[in-house]
Formats: structure tokens, sequence, C-alpha cells
């Protein structure tokens, strides 16, 4: 009855912040205050709201005395240790320190079990797990030290860089048990056509601080292995068909896009690739010490995630690709049972189509009618007859040195990936023939956060961070938050489900 009466007394002042809550909003109207300070002020009173609610529930708790003694599950009898512990713990409104009491086989032994901690179910970091989502949510698209800043400007709330840091790398370690227990998407909600592809993109990669000097300080052409490593982006979706012909597809490609009637009177509404997943992964060793290949780790979720989401086999799986074989023998290696249609990406054949038009025409017109005509030709199916065509008039001009070989290489490429240029039977299928989803995920995963002007990475910070970010932009952050959330509650506090059966006594 008494604690009853104190908790009453302490909720009374806690109303009285929510008076003046509505006292400032009187004030606001009767003294004209504009709205941004009213904004202003009411966050100020909100987090101090927020922060004495806290205050109420962990005086209401008390120090977690739950008994001299308690039996584990295993049989095993814990003793409470004679000293209060103390412990931080960071919320989003104010930094609190708890103290409580432990319980332990014995002094000087591992504390077992921390009543109070698994009551409220804290992380085993200070920082609350509502914080590390706003932080690790920020981290997906700002350095960590403009989060470090946002946060202190919104909540006023101070964190160290470092700290943002091994958040995101334990996140990270988190993302593999993620996808591994994650369902496919529900049936209904699935396209027709499985789709699969991959790329792969360069991440810059800060030089070991044990590493030798480099002795050449020219500045060199080309790949520069010791300053980038390549890491393999991968995503599965499922999408409708779209029937289309040549035609409409070359049109779309030379639109003006300035001429936007033109470009409403012909447009169809496309279909939208459903619950698009996204992985990448360098080349890393995982937490087990064991190294890991990332390319070879990529093909085989893709190969996992296909099953799963195409059991039976009865949808038809696209595959679509650059034309760089290695990752077509990777391909080849984890998916040679199943049925599939390879097809290269028509973004990677038309920027050579202009190669070759620079070559052989004059002015920018002439090398636009060029490209058109031919693209317009690979789309009809008619690509080996476009090669031959490019090796006859490079024979007829002489072409030699530098401007025969880009001819040379550029047929051989197309030669190379003919069988996967059947351009005609995709479109007539309703096949999507460009990869612009893996195109954008390289762009967004990597590009528009680790690739920002005067970043490097180690391996160890590079990994997490692809992983949270394929998590992030394939819109499963709030999943992956439970999922996380709730296997550090669980590894931090075994015994949790002891708490029911524990007497506990409201303090205050």
């Amino acid at each position: 009855m008494i604690a009853q009466e104190q908790l009453v007394a302490k909720a009374r002042d806690l109303y009285g912040e929510v008076d003046a809550l509505v006292d400032l909003i009187q004030n606001a109207i009767e003294e004209k205050v504009p709205v941004h300070t009213v904004e202003k002020n009411a966050l100020a009173r909100v987090l101090e709201i927020g922060r004495r609610s806290l205050q109420l529930l962990f005086d209401a708790l008390g120090t977690g005395d739950v008994g001299p003694t308690l039996e584990l599950p295993d049989g095993r009898v814990l003793k409470r240790l004679k000293d209060l512990r103390k412990r931080s713990y960071q919320s989003i409104f104010h930094e609190f320190e708890l103290e409580r009491y432990v319980y332990a086989e014995r002094e000087g032994q591992k504390i077992e079990f921390v009543p109070l901690d698994a009551r409220l179910a804290l992380p085993n970091s200070k920082f609350s797990f509502l914080l590390q989502d706003f932080d690790q949510n920020l981290t997906m698209e700002q350095p960590f030290g403009q989060v470090k800043k946002t946060i202190a400007r919104i909540l006023g709330v101070e964190q160290h860089v470092d700290s943002l840091e091994r958040m995101n790398r334990k996140r990270g370690a988190h993302v593999e048990n993620f996808h591994f227990h994650q369902p496919p998407p529900p049936i209904e909600e699935e396209a027709a056509i499985v789709v699969e592809t991959a790329d792969g993109k360069a991440i810059p990669i800060r030089r070991p601080a044990d590493a030798p000097p480099i002795q050449d300080h020219e500045r060199r052409s080309g790949p520069k292995p010791d300053r980038k490593k390549m890491a393999t982006v991968a995503s599965v979706y499922t999408v409708d068909h779209f029937v289309r012909n040549p035609e409409e597809v070359a049109e779309r490609l030379f639109r003006d896009p300035q001429d936007r009637e033109k470009a409403k009177e012909s447009k169809r509404k496309r279909p939208r690739p459903r619950h698009r997943r996204m992985r990448a992964s360098l080349n890393f060793v995982n937490v087990q010490g064991e190294p890991i290949c990332g390319r070879a780790a990529m093909f085989g979720w893709m190969t996992d995630e296909i099953a799963s989401r195409n059991p039976d086999g009865r949808k038809p799986l696209v595959s679509i690709m650059d034309g760089e074989e290695a990752l077509w023998r990777e391909l080849e290696v984890f998916q040679d049972h199943l049925d599939r249609v390879e097809i290269l990406d028509l973004l990677h054949v038309t920027p050579r189509l202009w190669t070759a038009a620079r070559l052989f025409c004059d002015s920018d017109t002439q090398a636009e009618q060029y490209v058109r005509e031919r693209v317009t030709r690979i789309l009809r199916g008619e690509s080996q007859g476009v090669v031959r065509g490019m090796r006859q008039m490079a024979s007829r001009r002489g072409f030699s040195g530098k401007a025969k070989e880009k001819v040379h290489k550029i047929c051989n490429y197309f030669e190379k990936n003919h069988h996967r240029m059947r351009y005609d039977q995709y479109l007539a299928a309703g096949y999507p023939i460009a990869s612009g989803v893996i195109e954008g995920a390289c762009r967004h995963v990597v590009k528009d956060r680790m690739e920002r002007t005067g970043m490097n990475w180690i391996i160890e910070g590079a990994q997490p961070m692809l992983d949270l970010r394929c998590v992030f932009l394939s819109g499963q952050w709030d999943d992956f938050m439970d999922s996380y959330i709730t296997t550090q509650i669980k590894n931090t506090h075994p015994y949790r489900d002891m708490i029911d059966n524990l007497p506990w006594h409201i303090a205050v």
C-alpha cells in the first residue's frame, strides 16, 4: 500500500510535466510565438517527460532484489552478492545509472543472473535498443561522424564515432543469421518470373597499418588492387511478364527526355519488381576465422533464394548479367541443375555500339543513327549479322592499330555472348532484358555510401556496412531489427523466463 501511494505521488510529478506542455501551447497562443519555436520548446518538454517516465519505471522496479538465493533451471543455486553493482543505460531521453543486485555462485565468480536487467531486457551495451536503431538507420545513408552530430542535435545525446562503428559491426554479424531464418515472401505477393542478377563493384580499401610503404609515388593508370577490393552484389526478385517488340525498346532508348507528350502517349505501365532482395560480399574472414569467397557466397545465396521462392521450378528463371565470363562460370557451378534463360544485359551492349560508332562515324548525328539501327537489329535477334557488318566495315576502311583492336574486342564480346542475345525471343516472352536493378544496387549499396570523397575502409568495417545496406535497401530494416533485438535479449538474458516466478515488490 505504501509503495503504491509513493508511485502515485511520483506520477503526479510526471502529470505536472504534461500540464507544463499544455501551458506552453497556451502561452504560444497568447504571445503569438512562432511555430518553429513552439516545436523546439515542445520537443525539449517531451524529452523531459520521457526522462521522468523512465526514471519512474526504474524507481518502481528498484534494485532487483529477489531474495538471498535463487535456483536456475539447471539446478544450480545462485547467491545474491553483497554489494550493489552499477551500470549505465543511455536512452534516447537521458543517460541513467542503475544500481542493482547481481547473482552468482559466489563472490568473484561469473555473474549469472541480474534480475533487473532481465526484467527490463536491457542490451549488453549501455545504449538502448531504440537509440541503436536510430543510430544505425542513419548510418545507412550518412557517415558515422555526421550521425553523431545529428543525434546530438535532435536528442542531446552525445556518442563517440567508435561506438557507432562497433554497433555497425555487431549488427552486421547478425545479417547472415537473419537471412538464414528469413521465410520466403508470401506466394500470393510474388510475380510470374524469377530474376537473378549479379555484378562486381570496387570498394576503396585502406592499406593496413603494417603494410610496406608504396615505393612508386608516380600516378598509375588502370586498376589499383592495393587500393580497392571487389565486392559481388547480387539480387533476386520476381516480376510479371511485359511483352514488347524491338521497335518499342529502341524508341524508348533514343527518346528525347524533353518530349514528354510523346512519352505519355507511348508509355505503358511496366510491372514493378516484387520483393527485391539484395546481398553483397567481399572476400573476408568470418567470426569463426574461416575465409569466405564473396563471389561464391553470393551465388550460393542466390541459388538458395531461388529454391525457396520457386521450389517446384514452375516459374521461368531469368539470369541477367554483363559479359564477364567469371560470373557466368560461377552461375554454372551453382546452378547447373536449374533450367534458366541467360540474358546479356542490354545496358552492356549499347555502350559498345557507341564505341564502334565513334570509330565509324564523322558526326554525332551519324553516330546516333548508326547505334539506333544496330540496336534495333540486335533486338530483332540479328547480333551475328551486326558483328559481320562491323568486321567488314573495319576491313574496308583499312583499320589498324588501336582502332582495329577496339573493333575486334567489341566483336569478340558479342560473339562470345551471342547465345545470350536472343532479344527477340526474350521480348516476345515478356522477360526483362536489362539489369537496372543490379546497376541501381551497385550504385546505392556501394557508391552512394562507401565511395564518397575521402572515404576508405578496412575489410572488417566494409563488410558489415555492405550487409546492412542491402538489408536497408531491400526494405527489410524493421524485420531485421526485430530479429536482432530478439536474438540479443535471448543471448544476454537466457534465464529471463524466470522473472515470472520470482518475488518482486514495487520499490517506490
